[in-house]
């Protein structure tokens, strides 16, 4: 069992993102997932991860949107991505010194988990409208699996308000 790390939209942003990845997921017969950056994954004990997010007070999270980007890797097929910050970049290295695993951060927005050809990627693309910054209010430790639906929330942590990451 493994388990990943997300950070999450606050409940306006997330209705936006949330809608994109639902027409995407619809139109494409694709998974759907709710809107996250994985701030980090392959995490062995739950345990041991819900500790490291109470023992740090993270705040808030505003992250910068730098364009859209696609690959033929099925866990980037399509994403937003987001300029990794220090305040970023401050909780990715918090996560790795604790919890001690490999994981390459490369945060980004998932709108699709599905293999598509360049072309029909390229032309969705064209037509998405993305914000230029979404705020990201809270930490959630995820089950997580190759198979999407296997995908369980386990805990949630609100980030604080008055103190920016």
């Amino acid at each position: 069992m493994t388990y990943s790390i997300w950070l999450t939209p606050t409940t306006k942003d997330a209705k936006h993102l949330n809608q994109i990845i639902k027409n995407l997921s619809k139109q494409y017969d694709a998974p759907k997932f709710g809107a996250h950056i994985t701030l980090y994954s392959k995490v062995n004990s739950l345990t041991k991860a819900k500790q490291v997010l109470v023992e740090n007070k993270f705040g808030i999270i505003r992250t910068k949107s730098t364009g859209i980007g696609q690959s033929d890797y099925l866990w980037k097929t399509m994403f937003i991505k987001v300029k990794k910050d220090k305040s970023l970049r401050s909780i990715n290295q918090i996560l790795a010194k604790n919890l001690k695993t490999k994981y390459f951060f490369e945060p980004h927005i998932s709108l699709i988990y599905k293999k598509l050809d360049h072309q029909t990627k390229t032309k969705l693309i064209k037509n998405l409208k993305i914000k230029k910054s979404y705020t990201f209010d809270r930490i959630v430790i995820v089950r997580s699996s190759k198979d999407v639906k296997q995908w369980k929330k386990l805990y949630s942590i609100r980030l604080n308000s008055t103190r920016h990451a």
